[in-house]
């Protein structure tokens, strides 16, 4: 039976952690590497981190998106969440009439309850394949206290020539906006690196 996989490079110092889904304990894991850094008190950092690291776990496991990494900085931030940036790819099947650049940017161009301004939504082409770039402000579910979070995200839907029933969804998100213009060029750059690789 045919399986596809997919792979991205992302930056490999700064607080960048694999999240594997496919293991029971990734989430303890990813904590685990908070724990090993060097530096003062990282053992209660990882601590801290870990509720987090679990609700993201359980999120991207659900969805089944794999590969899955995140960004746990390297000094821990002053306010929730400390895990402010998670980038992932989500495969799933369509029809050949969904297929397509312009049938994906119909649907992600209807108005979503949560998005927060227009989206900047472009047709582009990355080495894995045509895509439909995405990137909108969203406001983010309300917390303990009630608070609504604003959110900023890429999406890019990918249409691998190899895979001609699938479709691919590279996606990073983050939460601060001081991160905006270096997470857009981080992101454009992940997502060049996508690879689609076929197995069996």
């Amino acid at each position: 039976m045919t399986q596809w996989f997919s792979q991205f490079d992302y930056p490999g110092l700064g607080g960048w952690l694999d999240l594997p889904t496919h293991a029971l304990d990734g989430a303890e894991r990813a904590a685990q590497e908070v724990a090993d850094r060097e530096g003062e008190r990282m053992h209660e950092y990882a601590e801290a981190v870990y509720p987090e690291l679990k609700v993201i776990w359980e999120g991207m496991r659900e969805r089944r998106a794999a590969p899955v990494v995140v960004y746990v900085p390297p000094v821990p931030l002053s306010t929730r969440p400390l895990v402010p940036v998670s980038a992932y790819v989500q495969a799933r099947k369509c029809l050949p009439e969904e297929r397509t650049v312009e049938a994906i940017t119909e649907l992600v161009s209807s108005l979503q309850p949560d998005r927060f301004g227009e989206a900047e939504i472009t047709a582009v082409t990355l080495p894995a394949g045509p895509a439909c770039r995405v990137q909108e402000v969203l406001m983010n579910d309300a917390g303990d206290d009630e608070r609504r979070f604003m959110i900023e995200h890429i999406d890019y839907y990918v249409l691998p020539p190899e895979c001609p029933e699938g479709m691919f969804k590279f996606s990073v998100t983050w939460s601060s906006f001081a991160l905006g213009p270096d997470m857009t060029d981080t992101t454009d750059v992940m997502a060049a690196s996508l690879r689609i690789e076929k197995r069996g």
